[in-house]
């Protein structure tokens, strides 16, 4: 695995090796890493310098929730599923229960990373697609290190290689003798019907994963059960369908490129740019911002008027000789916000946005922002109001 992490391409065939070699590349920012393997899917959410949340495929809300009942909390599942939360959607939602239960949610949270982790830790080979974002992420729930995370996952997984017959913690379990006394025991005829990793069945238990294993290690050797191979699914096709996906909806999303000779200005306008969706370019040297408009034409371009060198006005006229950008919407942006710029913004067929000096003035720019944002550069299947 080479420093650099191809963006939007499916990578196969990389081993567990290479894998954690492009984690804690990855981690440095912050993005979606999908996984799949001929058995699993994850998507890894990567965010905070490591990884934020581990979310296997069509298990995590029912793992999550059953995990929070068993500390007394209760979340409406039906409400997930009808959302169809995943990614930093799902962290944003995560969030907030946690907000309101964070005892349970940091218990719950450990469980499911180390889980899959060790999951993951025990597969040999994957392919892997990586996903950036830009913005900041919403989370509020604990994050741990990747160091601290892969530290506990291979303690674990020395003493799951030892095992002779359970190989991953997704595996089921089968109970094959009928007639022990066993299988008068509730819980365990319960939970050997073929249909209950062992996952689900420490829970059960209310005991360490690795405990639950070796339990059923011993009893697989005694052929009381059978431990069930993993079933294999479809994999490859569908990480090329999300490489599809992730291809088109950048060239969906709007490029909103702005300049500004204030360093502190032009990343706090950056940054809720980046928040509300859209991609992003920054200038704060206003004299090679025709260069980069022409590498990375915008749908849209905001421009500070008083800029050392070359002012807004100047750089308009540069921007209109340029066939490429000629008709590129601009917008003027300016703390001077006086009748005079105002006209001459309207002279240059520029719309006008007064930059903010108080808290009440902010919230009257960011609605403004917004209606201009939806008029020249809406986002695909944007709501009617940006939040």
């Amino acid at each position: 695995m080479t420093a650099n992490i191809p963006v939007g391409k499916v990578i196969k065939e990389v081993p567990l090796e290479d894998l954690l070699v492009a984690l804690n590349i990855i981690t440095k920012t912050q993005g979606i890493l999908l996984l799949e393997t001929p058995h699993h899917r994850w998507r890894l959410i990567i965010s905070g310098g490591s990884v934020a949340l581990a979310e296997e495929e069509d298990h995590f809300i029912p793992t999550f929730s059953r995990k929070l009942r068993a500390h007394k909390v209760k979340i409406p599942q039906a409400e997930w599923e009808q959302r169809k939360l995943t990614g930093f959607a799902l962290c944003d939602y995560i969030s907030g229960i946690y907000n309101t239960e964070p005892e349970a949610v940091r218990a719950v949270l450990r469980e499911i990373q180390f889980e899959n982790l060790l999951a993951i830790s025990l597969e040999r080979r994957f392919s892997l697609l990586w996903q950036p974002t830009t913005g900041n992420a919403n989370i509020t729930f604990p994050i741990w290190s990747l160091n601290s995370l892969l530290e506990t996952v291979k303690n674990a997984e020395l003493q799951w290689k030892e095992f002779s017959h359970v190989r991953h913690p997704f595996q089921k379990v089968q109970l094959i003798d009928d007639e022990t006394t066993l299988v008068h025991v509730p819980l365990f005829a319960k939970v050997t019907t073929g249909q209950h990793r062992l996952t689900e069945i420490a829970d059960e238990f209310k005991q360490s994963l690795t405990k639950t294993a070796l339990r059923f290690d011993k009893l697989a050797e005694r052929r009381l059960v059978a431990i069930l191979p993993l079933p294999l699914r479809s994999w490859e096709s569908e990480l090329d369908s999300d490489r599809r996906s992730y291809e088109l909806s950048l060239t969906q999303i709007p490029r909103v490129h702005v300049v500004d000779d204030s360093p502190v200005l032009l990343k706090q306008f950056g940054d809720l740019l980046q928040h509300w969706g859209y991609q992003v370019d920054l200038t704060e040297n206003a004299s090679s911002a025709i260069e980069k408009m022409l590498l990375q034409p915008p749908e849209l371009i905001f421009l500070d008027i008083n800029m050392p060198g070359l002012n807004g006005f100047e750089l308009i006229a540069q921007i209109r000789r340029q066939p490429t950008l000629s008709t590129i919407p601009i917008v003027l942006v300016t703390a001077e916000s006086n009748f005079a710029n105002s006209m001459r913004a309207k002279w240059a067929k520029c719309r006008f946005l007064p930059k903010p000096r108080s808290q009440k003035e902010t919230a009257e720019f960011r609605s403004q922002l917004k209606k201009i944002l939806q008029e020249l550069a809406p986002l695909p299947g944007a709501e009617p109001s940006l939040e």
